[in-house]
């Protein structure tokens, strides 16, 4: 039996401006799940839990951040990390999804820690894929930093869109399809002040330690030298590594991805 996937935009009113965002919805009979992007990205990212068997009976949501996919992003808005755990929080609401397993990758596993953090009792685990947890992971943002937004726009912004494009891994490759396709060149910018800012200062793998709810961190295996993994499997966290992979472990090896995930979820029943 064909499962629908139901495809809309959800009108928000964030600060007296109207938000139009993007989502996805696929309906089951087990847990909801919801999937949180990274910077630039979009809920496409996450389109491949909704064919993985493993997964079939559980409700999936993705959705795109303002400026990202196919959601709006107004001129004179600027927006940072609390911003998108309101507006993250105000999707959920109205759409009534109740409490949520979260999955956040890269920048959307910090939202996902923040969203944790203010809204728990809706929080049943979080799984964190490579999410900002220090300094050193702002690898993208912190280099965006260093320019004024017209410059970036013109200049550092395509630049960076080519460099992904022209990449020999799958998931930087497809990263920069979608930014290309879909990011706003203003939304990125806005968010990389206060990602970097939340990265340096916000002790961030305390806070993700203390979060009382079971948790996943998964990793690519080319990047198995972050420096706290230790740290985590140490502070009781499960760590997972995903084979063949890089920071996009989703599009790099979604199939050991997607069981990793299937697999912690069971261990939770």
């Amino acid at each position: 039996m064909k499962i629908e996937i139901e495809e809309k935009k959800l009108d928000i009113i964030y600060r007296q401006q109207n938000l139009e965002v993007a989502y996805f919805l696929r309906k089951g009979n087990e847990k909801n799940i919801l999937c949180l992007h990274g910077l630039g990205c979009a809920k496409e990212d996450f389109r491949g839990a909704t064919q993985f068997q493993g997964l079939r009976d559980y409700t999936l949501l993705a959705f795109d951040f303002p400026g990202c996919g196919s959601s709006s992003y107004p001129e004179n808005m600027e927006l940072g990390m609390d911003d998108l755990v309101e507006i993250t929080h105000m999707l959920v609401s109205q759409l009534d999804i109740g409490k949520c397993i979260l999955v956040g990758h890269s920048m959307g596993g910090l939202v996902a820690l923040l969203y944790s953090e203010k809204y728990n009792r809706d929080i049943t685990a979080f799984i964190n894929v490579e999410g900002n947890l220090a300094g050193k992971d702002c690898f993208i943002s912190r280099k965006m930093m260093r320019y004024g937004f017209s410059e970036f726009r013109d200049a550092a912004f395509p630049k960076f869109v080519r460099k992904m494009l022209k990449s020999r891994n799958i998931g930087f490759k497809r990263y920069g399809e979608i930014l290309q396709q879909y990011s706003s060149p203003r939304a990125f910018y806005d968010y990389c002040p206060s990602l970097v800012l939340y990265s340096d200062e916000g002790e961030l793998i305390q806070r993700f330690l203390k979060l009382k709810v079971p948790k996943l961190f998964i990793y690519g295996s080319e990047n198995r030298s972050l420096p706290y993994i230790p740290g985590l499997r140490k502070g009781g966290c499960e760590v997972v590594e995903i084979p063949k992979s890089n920071h996009c472990p989703n599009y790099d090896n979604p199939e050991e991805f997607y069981q990793v995930i299937a697999n912690f979820l069971t261990s939770l029943k």
